[in-house]
């Protein structure tokens, strides 16, 4: 023993008297501490002043807790509290008993966690405050030992925290925790005995603990008098397992406070307050944000009108300037700023105090071990469980059932990611030098943003820069004059347009100008913006200021947050400056698509074209192969971040070679040039960086660019290679009868992909590019394909485009992943609702909508042909969503479960998702898919394809489609820069009217004519009402016309609209043949007024051919008559829009003619078939009100109707109940019975209908009719 005593003097650096002992040593007046803060005798060893959690600790001192939690999920609401009432800085938990495929993080901290791979229990925990920068620098291995170390990063200093849990029964090797040469705290539970840390006896993990310390000079903390942080209910005996040890340094600056019991656990949470510590970072509090919903637009617009008071100079950085200061200095006046409250659990005053009194039970077992004191514990410790499930259950409902989801999608999407804990704050990234050091504020942000210009720098052959320089030179003086889309001026038609598309709640470039104070200019305030987008123009210089990004670094998935490299940058650049790019990128791809400048191979960022074509392409290709007993070989293609690293040289010399010329080329020009970045990190922003290469990231011109610059890079490849391009993904593949001759093939185009490359300074990645054989033999065909001398890696599932692919085409991987990925998704529908409480159902079907269905669908047109034994898994997924929607039990029909959510199956979606694809592809001749489609499928083998579906379902179920579909080419954009399309006026909106639900007929008829009195006076004005209808929304279109000239003369119109019609096209067709009506005889005023708002909207960007042919009417028109085309609430009233509807009807019924159908038309006569068809085998009530009800009120009605309940007769059927019948013993317990004849519930019955009420009445009747059902149930205490 006197050895022990020896060894514990050094290992307490004499901070009190040993047991037994009567000295004291220098630093027994700092000691460890009581929660009140008092030193600790030691001879009250067990009887310390309870931990109350509010210490008084220095300023400067860093608060770390650590805690045995002994499961930490369930006991999250108590940690929560826990840090925010003790503002706690740094948690180390041990026995979190977490495994890796579950998600835990706490709001405003770090999370860095180390779970136990196989078995139960055990894990370790670290959570660190957001505004102390952290790293994970070591973990376990495979040992027995678990435990996790942070390098933290304070202010001058640098502190290591390892978090360690030994189990009981495993072996303690200490020595496999990594101990760097600093400042270092060691906390965690060790289950090791020794007198030094209060136990009577020393055990061998004890010695082992002991020599660890001795062999690497660290000092234990805790001292052998201090309250003991486990009592074992077992043994009925309070011991300390729960050690901190920590280098000479830490351990002086330390106090060690044990604290009260925290979420039941056995193991009592303990502060270590290290002192003369403080972080670098001020807690980060997001900064303040506009509250656009409280916005006073009228008074915004009032002081941005004052624009137009201001004089614009040759400066046009100086204009930028003065626009700017004039508009944000509007929304100051007008529009509050504020930050969002800080956010708290649920934690109730009820909760706190049952907390309390279990503190002070667990406090009294531990001093006065007996049964009794035991009892009460327990029976507290219960309450205290069962109340916070309460508590958090209540709260929930009360969240989900106010919350407003149904009126508000935006905060529905919002609580869908928090629940699936995908927008967890997260503080800035920690990333290493390669000094070793971690930096911190701007000094990190300086790290990133020198990163992210390495990033956008290429090495460019001298020789090959003069080559391009010298051929930029040539093409420059070769330019001719420019098409008027590259040197007229900019319309106030484009910039509407341009306006109407920005997208609201989207973060400002650094100019701080958002989209929500540009969309609410007024009139002079654009005009104004106007001519400064059009001096840039003009000039051929983009203004400086617009050309700097803001960068806000995202960590990649999977990816190590300490290397610099593992981070995405996401640019946030000035939203004026990319209205500008809106504009003229409209302009630039009218000119790629109108004169076919974009390869047909391309399907990024182009009307009517998508990835999904793309797989088509591929997967038909591939089956057409397999029938002619053909392989494969294909490879996919990744070049490495090719956005970033264009040549912007080599670009503008593509632009010219592409015609682009004038102020267009000059524009991008200087669009590209000279353009800079700071990063943003924790509020620092770091100096400018140069972006020297690469298209500007978050750009809207950017894209297109792109385009152009990739656009040649599949020119020189052979006839006997297949490819396709989305964006910069490409794949190439070969079929033929022998591998052999494939390989040869794809190997030559992989020299020419290899040598494009080497030309325009694009890196190609071999490690990601993969290369695949597909066929049907069960043989491995060993590739063996090069690209710049380096292996192609051979794979037999690649992923391409999202879409998992394998060798025989089965569809079993992709469809496996996709049933993973919506099963993952299923929890958040579960947290939404229980079958009592929550959303309700229209909420619940939203989410899985938008949230769950698309996972299972995309793609789905490709992959439709899979085996029914596939598909069925997806189904099953479905199912199980449709039964949490409803509330339904597990043997309710698939039919009424369909019919109550209205979800059609998977299966009628994909044979849906499969005629649209092909009514696509039949329009776009161009398209290299588009062959399959005119082309008959060989049937060697029983295998089916897309081209084989699509063309089945066309005889059977689309067979009404005319097969003379109108071409959907070229892919023009509307010509906005036009001038007599800015003479039309086009109104969508009316002052006054809101929605048609909310405001009676009598309502808007006066708002309608009081409107037309004002901007449209009869006396001045010709009125045109034009209505459309058609028979069921597909077919017997009628338009119908009626004009009013100011002299009182009438004219009126009926004409058909086409056998196969859509209402749509029947008031467009209206809208047409009325411009074409009136302008035999122009007035000087004419204003169209018709209730079709999409019609409206749709002629000032048209894409169909009946769009652009109105359009090109109401131009003409303007040149002679004031032209107007003004939108007005359907059926209100109105005389002449009744007279119009008449006139339509009317219409519909003439001989029809069958004229060209659009790609547009058909996707929505297609839909529309499919709906009707589903319809009728799904009847519902189009006035069912079971949707109003609250959720567990829905959940008993649908169970009540389809029968499917838990009363007897159902529960027979399932083997769950002795008998089917009535307790009353007239007949089986079924909804019926209990509804309309039970006798047990006759008081009941008649206290609820006095009068009676049919079964019909009471299942399918009004609202107030259902609930009194419900409320019938729920006194019967019936269990449904």
């Amino acid at each position: 023993m006197p050895q022990i005593q020896t060894d514990i003097s050094i290992w307490c650096r004499s901070r009190g008297p040993l047991p037994g002992g009567n000295g004291a040593g220098p630093s027994a007046s700092r000691g460890s501490t009581s929660a009140t803060g008092g030193s600790v005798d030691s001879g009250t060893r067990g009887r310390q002043s309870r931990a109350t959690g509010r210490t008084q600790h220095p300023a400067t001192a860093i608060r770390v807790v650590q805690w045995n939690a002994e499961g930490v999920q369930r006991k999250k609401p108590e940690l929560q509290a826990f840090l925010r009432d003790n503002n706690i800085d740094i948690i180390c938990i041990q026995e979190t008993h977490l495994k890796e495929d579950r998600r835990f993080f706490v709001r405003g901290y770090d999370t860095f966690r180390r779970d136990r791979p196989t078995g139960h229990k055990g894990g370790v925990l670290t959570l660190v405050r957001h505004n102390i920068p952290a790293a994970m620098t070591a973990q376990t291995a495979d040992g027995d030992l678990e435990y996790i170390t942070i390098k933290t990063f304070l202010q001058g200093e640098e502190l290591s925290i390892t978090n360690v849990y030994s189990p009981p029964t495993t072996k303690l090797d200490l020595h496999t925790i990594l101990l760097p040469n600093e400042k270092h705290l060691i906390v965690g539970d060790f289950n090791g005995h020794s007198p030094a840390w209060g136990y009577d006896s020393t055990d061998a993990r004890g010695e082992d603990i002991q020599d660890w310390m001795t062999d690497n000079q660290l000092i234990l903390i805790n001292q052998p008098d201090d309250k003991p942080s486990y009592y074992s209910r077992a043994w009925k005996k309070s011991s300390t397992p729960d050690l901190a040890i920590a280098t000479e340094e830490v351990e002086k600056r330390t106090t060690r406070t044990v604290n009260d019991q925290l979420g039941g656990s056995d193991h009592l949470p303990i502060t270590l307050s290290i002192a003369d510590m403080q972080t670098i970072l001020e807690y980060h509090r997001k900064k303040a944000s506009w509250n656009f919903k409280k916005a006073k637009w009228t008074k915004y617009q009032l002081h941005a009108e004052s624009l137009r008071n201001t004089t614009f100079t040759e400066d046009i950085n100086h204009n930028v300037k003065e626009l700017t200061q004039t508009i944000l200095a509007a929304a100051r006046k007008s529009i509050p700023r504020g930050f969002r409250k800080d956010y708290k659990p649920y934690w109730s005053q009820r909760l706190a105090c049952l907390h309390q009194r279990l503190s002070e039970a667990r406090e009294s077992m531990e001093q006065s071990p007996s049964a009794e004191t035991t009892t009460m514990h327990n029976q507290l410790k219960e309450d205290f469980n069962k109340t916070k499930t309460q508590e958090l259950q209540q709260s929930w409902q009360e969240i989900t059932s106010t919350i407003g989801l149904d009126s508000d999608t935006g905060k529905l999407w919002r609580l869908t990611k928090i629940l699936n804990e995908d927008s967890m704050a997260t503080r800035g990234p920690t990333v290493l030098e390669d000094s070793g050091t971690f930096p911190t504020g701007k000094r990190a942000a300086n790290l990133l943003a020198d990163v992210f210009e390495t990033e956008s720098t290429i090495k460019v052959p001298p020789q090959r820069k003069k080559e391009v320089a010298e051929q930029l030179e040539t093409r420059l003086r070769q330019q001719r004059n420019a098409a008027p889309p590259m040197t007229s001026d900019l319309t106030m038609a484009e910039l509407v347009d341009a306006i109407k598309r920005l997208k609201c709640k989207k973060a400002p470039g650094k100019d701080g100008v958002c989209n929500e104070m540009i969309k609410h200019l007024g009139p002079a305030a654009r005009t104004k913006l106007l001519e400064l987008l059009n001096q840039s123009w003009r000039s051929g210089v983009f203004p400086s200021a617009w050309k700097e990004a803001i960068i806000i670094p995202i960590l990649k998935k999977d990816k190590n947050r300490k290397q610099k490299t593992s981070y995405r940058p996401i640019s946030l650049l000035s939203c004026l400056g990319k209205t500008l790019e809106r504009m003229i990128n409209k302009r630039l791809m009218w000119h790629l698509e109108t004169n076919n400048l974009i390869t047909n191979e391309q399907s990024a960022f182009r009307k009517n074209r998508s990835t999904e074509d793309q797989l088509i392409y591929l997967t038909q290709s591939i089956e057409n192969a397999f029938q002619e007993k053909k392989k494969v070989i294909a490879t996919f293609i990744d070049l490495s971040k090719a956005f970033d690293k264009v040549w912007k040289e080599g670009l503008l010399l593509k632009l010219l070679t592409a015609g682009i010329a004038g102020r267009m080329f000059n524009w991008i020009k200087s669009f590209l040039c000279h353009r800079t970045a700071r990063v943003k990190l924790d509020g620092n922003l770091s100096y400018a960086v140069k972006i020297r290469k690469g298209v500007p990231q978050g750009g809207v011109i950017s894209p297109t660019l792109f385009v152009v610059f990739i656009n040649d890079i599949t020119n020189s490849l052979s006839r006997h290679i297949s490819k396709a391009l989305h964006a910069d993904d490409l794949a190439m593949w070969s079929a033929a009868e022998s591998t052999a001759t494939a390989k040869v093939r794809m190997q030559e185009a992989l020299n020419i992909t290899s040598k494009w490359a080497t030309d325009w300074c694009v890196t190609v990645n071999s490690l990601k590019t993969v290369a695949t054989c597909f066929s049907l033999s069960n043989s491995k065909e060993t590739l063996q394909l090069t690209i710049n001398n380096q292996a192609i890696p051979q794979e037999d599932t690649p992923t391409y485009l999202g879409i998992k692919l394998d060798k025989k085409l089965t569809w079993n991987p992709h469809i496996k992943e996709a049933e993973k990925r919506a099963t993952r998704r299923l929890s958040i529908m579960k947290k939404l609702a229980g079958t009592k409480w929550g959303a309700s159902s229209n909420i619940l079907r939203q989410v899985y909508t938008g949230h769950v269905r698309p996972v299972m669908e995309y793609g789905a047109a490709a992959w439709a042909t899979a085996a029914k034994s596939n598909t069925s898994r997806l189904n099953k997924v479905q199912n199980a969503r449709m039964r949490i929607i409803t509330g339904g039990l597990k043997t309710t029909p698939i039919h009424a479960l369909e019919a109550t959510t209205r979800l059609p199956s998977l299966d009628h979606r994909r044979e849906e998702k499969v005629i649209v694809q092909y009514e696509k592809l039949q329009r776009l001749p161009s398209h290299p898919a588009h062959q399959h489609t005119q082309q008959m499928t060989k049937n060697r083998l029983k295998r089916s394809s897309f081209n084989h579906l699509a063309k089945q379902l066309e005889r059977t179920q689309t067979s009404f489609l005319p097969r003379t579909p109108e071409e959907q080419e070229p892919l023009q954009d509307a010509e906005e820069w036009n001038s007599q399309l800015s003479k039309v006026v086009f109104v969508t909106d009316m002052p006054g009217v809101t929605s048609k639900r909310e405001q009676q007929d009598a309502v808007l008829k006066n708002l309608t004519l009081e409107m037309m009195h004002q901007d449209y006076n009869a006396s001045v004005w010709t009125h045109i009402y034009t209505d459309g209808s058609s028979d069921g929304a597909i077919k017997k279109g009628g338009s119908g016309i009626l004009v009013r000239y100011p002299d009182g003369h009438t004219l009126s119109r009926s004409l058909p609209a086409g056998e196969l019609s859509s209402n749509y096209r029947a008031e467009l067709t209206a809208l047409r043949e009325a411009v074409s009506l009136v302008s035999e005889h122009p007035p000087s005023h004419a204003v169209f007024l018709t209730d079709c708002r999409s019609a409206v909207q749709s002629l000032q960007s048209p894409k169909e051919q009946l769009e652009r042919d109105t359009q090109r009417l109401l131009c003409t028109l303007s040149q002679s008559t004031n032209v107007a085309v003004q939108w007005i609430p359907a059926h209100c009233g109105l005389s002449g829009n009744e007279e119009a509807d008449r006139l339509a009807k009317t219409g519909s019924h003439l001989e029809q003619t069958r004229p060209t159908v659009s790609y547009s038309e058909a996707k929505t006569l297609v839909k529309r078939h499919y709906q009707t068809t589903w319809n009728a085998q799904h009847s519902l009530p189009s006035d069912d009100q079971m949707p109003n009800l609250q959720r567990h009120q829905q959940t008993i009605l649908f169970r009540l109707r389809t029968g499917h309940c838990r009363l007897r007769a159902h529960m027979h059927r399932l083997g769950l109940s002795h008998t089917p019948n009535c307790p009353c013993e007239t007949g089986p317990q079924t909804p019926e019975h209990i509804l309309q004849t039970c006798p047990l519930h006759q008081e009941a019955r008649t206290d609820h209908w006095p009068q009676g009420a049919t079964l019909q009445e009471q299942l399918w009747g009004t609202k107030d009719s259902l609930i009194l059902t419900t409320s019938f149930i729920q006194a019967t205490k019936l269990e449904v």
